[in-house]
């Protein structure tokens, strides 16, 4: 078991949502004896500072890390590589670096690739947040109950691997374990798949009905309200298995559609109780 103040100073790569969140968690627990925050914008920084989410903040990555036992990089997919190849060398010796990147392969490959053997990095997920961006939204209790997935290699330092699923732990989260290429493939249609199909129903409505929406329109789009930026980068980053899971889910509307098409109720009946028995086991195993 570890003691409160199991880090010296943490540092959070993006005081966004997520970042802040992350800060006011290391807070509530007592997990860090000083939280530092860096954003390109320094309104952000203001802000998280003003709302004592972090100490202190800079704009500037590299002078963020000084001294830094901890750091966690919690930015979009393509901004954390490029934070990965910036400060690899300015890392002290026995630094733990983990992420929160919704894709894991290419960010795990870059930190093998770039950080020296000296710093420690172990990359995780934590599948909490909303459509909310910006550090005002963020919460402490963000991750309580939230399943957060960490991939850890056979070059992963095991002291590293059990601090870091310490602290989500702490967090409230649920860990699991996986490859990141196995994670990739499995968000993609349990997280990625949901938005894309989000982005397109939203795009398919003339504006004109919209106003006609309810509440179940709202729920079911509620994802795309997310930030745009962030999700190219997402399919950027993991295009193969996003691309796989779209082919399956225009495979599935087309055979709905057909029966549409056919009117035959039987099959439509059929489709939708298959869709409805995954739904229950969907919700069987989140309640597990």
């Amino acid at each position: 078991m570890f003691h409160r103040h199991m880090f010296r100073k943490a540092v959070i790569l993006g005081t966004g949502m997520i970042g802040g969140s992350i800060a006011l968690a290391l807070k509530k627990h007592g997990l860090a004896t000083q939280v530092v925050g860096m954003s390109r914008q320094e309104a952000s920084i203001k802000t998280a500072v003003d709302m004592k989410i972090i100490d202190e903040g800079t704009t500037d990555p590299r002078k963020a890390i000084q001294g830094a036992d901890l750091v966690i990089l919690a930015a979009p997919v393509k901004v954390i590589l490029a934070h990965i190849e910036d400060i690899s060398k300015h890392l002290r010796r026995g630094c733990v670096v983990t992420d929160v990147g919704s894709s894991k392969a290419a960010i795990v490959d870059a930190a093998q690739k770039h950080f020296p053997p000296h710093v420690l990095f172990v990359g995780s997920h934590p599948m909490a947040g909303s459509e909310k961006s910006g550090v005002a939204h963020a919460n402490a209790d963000l991750f309580k109950g939230a399943v957060c997935i960490m991939t850890p290699t056979d070059k992963t330092s095991r002291a590293a691997r059990d601090k870091v699923k310490q602290l989500w732990t702490l967090f409230g989260a649920h860990v699991k374990t996986m490859e990141p290429l196995q994670h990739d493939e499995a968000l993609a249609y349990v997280s990625h798949l949901p938005h894309m199909m989000a982005f397109a129903l939203v795009r398919a409505i003339p504006e004109d009905f919209l106003v006609y929406g309810a509440a179940g329109l709202m729920d079911t789009t509620r994802v795309a309200g997310s930030s745009s930026q962030m999700w190219a980068d997402i399919c950027a980053s993991n295009y193969r298995h996003v691309a796989k899971a779209i082919d399956e889910a225009v495979k599935s509307l087309a055979e709905i559609r057909k029966a549409v098409v056919d009117r035959d109720e039987a099959a439509l009946v059929q489709l939708f109780n298959q869709a409805k028995a995954k739904r229950e086991l969907l919700e069987k195993k989140s309640h597990a």
